[in-house]
């Protein structure tokens, strides 16, 4: 199993929101709903299918301030 990236929620981000934009990509992702713990989020490690993943399900979302990726 590879290891996960872990994702932090924007700080003042809509919670309800990330949930949301969260589970739509699980979905496109076909992977099980991630768990999402304080203010991260762990996703595949795969960035460039997660980032497109994310414009499909949620146009624009690093300009909505809801998930910050990981720092290589």
């Amino acid at each position: 199993m590879e290891v996960p990236a872990v994702w932090t929620i924007h700080p003042g981000a809509d919670r309800e929101k990330v949930e949301d934009v969260v589970s739509r990509l699980a979905e496109r992702l076909e992977i099980d709903q991630p768990e999402i713990k304080d203010d991260t989020v762990l996703l595949p490690a795969e960035y460039p299918n997660v980032a497109r993943a994310l414009d499909d399900v949620e146009p624009g979302w690093d300009d909505h301030e809801l998930l910050i990726p990981p720092v290589p």
